[in-house]
C-alpha cells in the first residue's frame, strides 16, 4: 500500500515532539502524536504487565465518565482480543480488533458490554512495544461507527520503532544523572551534559536520537562525543563505554546496556 504523502509528513513532523522531553509527559506526547496522525474518538496510553494495566491515560478523559470505569477495564482486560493475540503469537505489530475477532465476537465480550460500549468504542487500532523495564506499552486509537483503514494501521506501525526508542530515552531522562568518571584526584572528567550523552549512548541511542532527546543538533552531540573521547583518553564510543565499565563508574552504563537488551 502506498501511504498518503501528507500522512507521512505529519508523522515525520510529529516525531520531534515524541523525542523531545520539553514536549511534556511522555504519555501526553504519545497520545498527541497518535491522535494527530489518525482521526479517532479517543486515544489511550497503556503500560501493561501481563493482563494488568499498571498505568494508563486516555484523552479526552471524559469518555470514561461512567461508574467504575477503571475497575471494569482492569476486570475485563484479560478478555481483550488483541492482548490474547499477543499472548498467543508474540506479535506487537499494529492491529485492529477486527483483524483478530469478528464484530459479533467482540460485542459478546464483557469487555465490550461493560466498558467499551459505555465509552462509545466500537473499533480499536492498537500498536505495542516492549516497555523499558517490564511489560509493554500499548497505544490504542478508539473509533465509533467506521472502522480504521489499512492505511491507518500501516502508518501506526511506522511509529512502532520510534515509540520503542523514545520510551527507552524517556525512562533514562527520568533517572538522575549518574556519577561521572573521575580522575585520580577525584575531579569529574565529564560535564553533566556529557555524562547524560554517554548514558544515552550506553542505551544504544544514535547521535540523532541523542540530539532529539536533549534538544541539540546532531553536530553538537558529535562535538560533545569528541570531547568525551579526549577526556577519557579513547577514540570511539565503543572504547568510551568499555573504559567507563572498566572503571566501574558511570553508574548507569552496565544496567542501561542490560535494559536496552531486554527491550530489544
Amino acid at each position: 500500500m502506498t501511504l498518503d504523502s501528507r500522512l507521512l509528513h505529519k508523522l515525520s513532523n510529529g516525531l520531534a515532539e515524541l523525542y523531545l522531553p520539553g514536549g511534556g509527559d511522555f504519555a501526553d506526547r504519545v497520545i498527541s502524536l497518535a491522535a494527530g496522525l489518525i482521526p479517532a474518538e479517543s486515544c489511550s496510553y497503556n503500560h501493561l504487565v501481563g493482563p494488568v494495566a499498571i498505568a494508563w491515560q486516555i484523552e479526552p478523559a471524559d469518555v470514561l465518565d461512567f461508574p467504575d470505569a477503571e475497575q471494569l477495564f482492569q476486570q475485563h482486560l484479560p478478555e481483550h482480543p488483541l492482548l490474547r493475540h499477543y499472548q498467543a503469537t508474540g506479535d506487537l505489530a499494529a492491529r485492529r480488533i477486527s483483524d483478530v475477532a469478528s464484530d459479533r465476537q467482540f460485542r459478546s465480550l464483557g469487555l465490550y458490554r461493560d466498558f467499551y460500549q459505555p465509552a462509545r468504542v466500537d473499533h480499536q487500532l492498537v500498536v505495542s512495544v516492549p516497555a523499558p523495564h517490564d511489560g509493554m506499552i500499548s497505544v490504542a486509537l478508539n473509533g465509533y461507527g467506521r472502522d480504521f483503514s489499512g492505511e491507518h494501521r500501516e502508518v501506526l506501525d511506522l511509529l512502532r520503532p520510534h515509540l520503542r526508542q523514545a520510551a527507552v530515552i524517556a525512562a533514562l531522562l527520568n533517572q538522575p544523572v549518574p556519577d561521572t568518571p573521575r580522575d585520580a584526584g577525584g575531579k569529574p572528567l565529564l560535564t553533566p551534559r556529557q555524562t547524560r550523552i554517554l548514558q544515552l549512548v550506553a542505551a544504544g541511542s544514535s547521535d540523532r536520537d541523542v540530539a532529539r532527546a536533549l534538544g541539540l543538533s546532531v553536530r553538537t552531540v558529535q562535538t560533545h562525543l569528541q570531547h568525551i573521547y579526549r577526556a577519557l583518553g579513547v577514540r570511539s564510543r565503543t572504547e568510551a563505554l568499555a573504559h567507563v565499565r572498566a572503571l566501574s563508574l558511570g553508574g548507569a552504563a552496565r544496567p542501561l546496556t542490560g535494559m536496552a537488551a531486554r527491550s530489544g
